[in-house]
């Protein structure tokens, strides 16, 4: 066959008719597994019917041959069940013998062994239940006729006193309940002396000697039949509890020599079809080898060929040509060859609109880019002016009509109101320069004039600045002055910070908080740190100010202070630019630390930086 299909279809039966002797040989090992336990199952079943049966033949002993379904019917529902269960275990038995097909001759001996002592041992029951039919039981059979003549010699023999009688039934009770020959000779005795008293009567009763006479050979019948069937200890009851005995010993040496035989058959068929299948399975594998290379080598070689061509990016002309003869691998071919002719026109014509594609996308990015930051920037700066610069403007507003307008406001209310007054346009005149800063930083249009000046000086002003302020929350503003070499940055930008970082500590501080700034030399730069007890922030609050990228992150103060939220993004960028680096700790509750670096001399990072 020619094409794949035809080939992969004789391969399945190839390797089909392969594994063919595989699957037989398990099909009949298993079923050998399976005669092997059901040959132990019937063993065990063969055991328990028998043992129960031999249970039931306790009960019908013990207690059915009081019944009077026992000698009226000659059968009782616990006899049934026994008979049942005696053919149960014969037919388990006759299953046994046929399941041993392979005529174990150790199991066929054993099984002789079985039955044999089987035969006996219903031989033996057969001839207890007689017995113990003929002994009878009240009414019935010899103790029936015993009972019988007892009551006519009460009733009817002249010749024999009650006491007499009496003295009879109490010795034969006496053995039936101790089961002592002693007793029997005292009955047999008394018997024979009543016999031989009323016999040398003159008027002799010729009847009543003869019940009497009756009476006592039916009782030594009974002692004979009560001796020959006895109890466990002896009799027949003794002979077959001990072929019962017997038969566990044989049947467990059965049961053994079939579980051993299961075993071993178990291990050999095992170790033969591991055999087998390992035979199989490596003829499979040559076989699943030879046949996928003969189908895929070439498939490779064309795969190959492609990637020859890809590679190439179809530039070349050649055509890809098989050396099979398989249908589909000769029309791959064919229509790879076809597409390829295709790919390499369309390559062209791509090629030349990608180039032009490029060009414009390149200048739409520029576009869309600048036309976003534009955006961006509009935005925010008009959100701001619309709400923080009208809000700021608003308190001036009102408090100037009102120093204008109220001519009744006595000094001291128009100092309050100055003060406020001044306060409001402090904080607009602090909030149009975080605005005039900020879009400077926007527009990327803030230049760095960086140069020696003293920091000291510049903290000292920018507390002069917020005195008021914080003498009216109730606030107290200290500064640790020490002796430190000048700074090497932006005055402007510093005083920005500065004015920022002390203006945010006052907004969230309470009365009777502190507010303290420190400078500290390090090596080749300062370490400013503003330090307060106000309410503090969380390590989300932290992560937030010092790494999210929006710009606007405003908290109200303790008194509802409001803010633009730019003034430490401000701060943060223009603290970069001059080449240091901003730190926070802080606790809820407890305060905050806001520090930041400055370098003392002009170094090769500092120029870079700028």
């Amino acid at each position: 066959m020619k094409s794949i299909k035809g080939r992969i279809l004789l391969a399945f039966l190839a390797f089909c008719v392969l594994i063919t002797p595989f699957v037989l040989f398990s099909i009949i090992a298993v079923k050998k597994i399976n005669n092997g336990r059901i040959l132990k199952e019937q063993v065990a079943v063969f055991n328990i019917n028998r043992l129960k049966a031999y249970n039931r033949f306790s009960v019908l002993v013990d207690a059915d041959t009081k019944l009077d379904s026992f000698y009226r019917y000659g059968s009782t529902e616990t006899q049934k069940e026994y008979e049942k269960l005696v053919a149960s275990a014969a037919f388990a038995l006759r299953t046994i013998a046929v399941s041993n097909s392979h005529k174990d001759k150790i199991i066929e001996r054993r099984l002789q062994k079985i039955n044999s002592r089987l035969s006996h041992l219903q031989k033996k029951v057969d001839t207890v239940l007689q017995l113990q039919r003929e002994r009878g039981f009240k009414d019935y059979g010899l103790e029936g006729k015993m009972r019988s003549n007892i009551h006519r010699l009460e009733q009817e023999a002249t010749g024999i006193s009650l006491a007499e009688n009496l003295m009879l039934r109490r010795r034969e009770k006496d053995f039936f309940l101790r089961n002592d020959p002693y007793y029997a000779e005292l009955l047999n005795k008394e018997a024979d002396s009543l016999i031989k008293r009323m016999s040398a009567q003159e008027a002799a009763d010729i009847e009543s000697i003869a019940i009497l006479e009756e009476y006592k050979n039916s009782f030594n019948r009974i002692v004979t039949l009560e001796h020959k069937i006895r109890n466990q200890k002896s009799g027949l009851l003794q002979e077959i509890k001990s072929l019962n005995y017997e038969l566990d010993h044989e049947i467990n040496k059965l049961y053994e020599t079939v579980d051993i035989n299961l075993q071993l058959l178990i291990n050999r068929l095992k170790s033969y079809v591991v055999l087998f299948f390992c035979i199989t399975v490596l003829f499979a594998v040559f076989f699943i080898i030879s046949f996928s290379s003969h189908l895929s080598n070439p498939i490779k070689r064309l795969i190959n060929d492609m990637d020859d061509a890809a590679e190439n990016n179809f530039k070349s002309n050649f055509k890809i040509k098989t050396s099979v003869n398989v249908n589909e691998i000769n029309q791959l071919a064919n229509t790879y060859n076809t597409l390829a002719q295709k790919i390499r026109h369309q390559i062209s014509d791509l090629n030349t609109k990608n180039k032009e594609l490029n060009l414009l996308n390149e200048k739409l990015r520029e576009s869309e880019n600048e036309l976003q930051e534009a955006s961006g920037i509009k935005d925010k700066f008009f959100s701001i002016i619309s709400h923080d610069l009208r809000g700021h403007t608003g308190n001036v507003i009102s408090l100037a009509q009102i120093l204008n307008e109220d001519s009744a406001l006595s000094e001291k209310e128009k100092s309050v109101f100055t003060k406020y007054l001044l306060d409001a346009s402090q904080n607009l005149q602090l909030l149009l320069d975080n605005l005039l800063n900020w879009a400077k930083t926007q527009m990327n249009d803030h230049t760095i004039s960086k140069k020696a000046f003293n920091v000291v000086t510049l903290i000292e002003n920018n507390i002069d600045l917020v005195a008021d302020t914080a003498l009216r929350k109730g606030v107290t503003v200290e500064f640790s002055m020490a002796e430190v070499p000048n700074a090497y940055a932006d005055k402007d930008m510093v005083d920005f910070i500065i004015r920022n970082l002390i203006s945010n500590a006052l907004k969230f501080t309470r009365k009777g908080d502190s507010i303290r700034l420190e400078v500290e030399e390090a090596e080749d730069f300062l370490e400013i740190r503003v330090k307060d007890t106000g309410v503090g922030m969380n390590p989300k609050q932290i992560e937030q100010l010092l790494h999210s990228e929006k710009e606007n992150n405003s908290t109200k103060g303790t008194q509802n202070e409001v803010g633009t939220g730019l003034g430490f993004a401000i701060s943060k960028d223009f603290v970069q630019r001059n080449g240091g680096v901003v730190q926070i700790t802080s606790k809820k509750g407890k305060g905050s630390i806001f520090s930041f670096t400055l370098p003392t001399k002009l170094t090769r990072d500092s120029i870079l930086s700028s």
